[in-house]
């Protein structure tokens, strides 16, 4: 994988990530389905899936899966390192709401 390439699957791991915190009680709660990111975001399906496999990969979310078939589906959840990020952006929330 390229530097280049690295970087834009790291920025789109970005993206999702604060679109689950945008969507954090669903999130948390019934989890996302996968597939419904790509159009929220505005990624493409190739650039999603890279991305979620990345975030996967560092156990910030887990695919549980909700369909297998032709085109399985999954459900994102809360994987182990996700209240790391949750509690970083609520202390970043709560610090510029003070400033």
């Amino acid at each position: 994988m390229t530097e280049n390439h690295k970087t834009s699957a790291h920025e789109n791991a970005d993206r999702i990530v604060e679109w689950l915190l945008e969507h954090q009680t669903e999130f948390e709660q019934d989890g996302v389905e996968e597939s419904s990111l790509t159009g929220s975001i505005g990624l493409s399906e190739d650039a999603a899936r890279e991305a979620i496999d990345y975030l996967e990969n560092h156990e910030d979310v887990a695919r549980v899966p909700e369909a297998i078939g032709d085109r399985p589906r999954f459900i994102l959840k809360p994987a182990r390192g996700w209240q790391d990020i949750a509690q970083k952006q609520g202390g970043q929330k709560h610090a510029s709401s003070r400033m």
